[in-house]
């Protein structure tokens, strides 16, 4: 079953987005390359939704 996890944008590097969620200890952070999200049309701080799922 997959997991979905809220991810909100919390800055940007020269090359990317940073995004977190959780508070510590189980703080989760991504970071995504900004031309990567710029083409998907995403707005970053919209905050983002990643799915989570095993590889078949």
């Amino acid at each position: 079953m997959p997991i979905k996890i809220n991810f909100a944008f919390k800055a940007e590097t020269k090359t990317c987005h940073r995004f977190e969620t959780g508070e510590r200890p189980d703080q989760m952070t991504i970071y995504l390359k900004k031309k990567i999200v710029e083409e998907a049309g995403i707005n970053p701080k919209k905050g983002i939704t990643i799915t989570v799922e095993e590889r078949s």
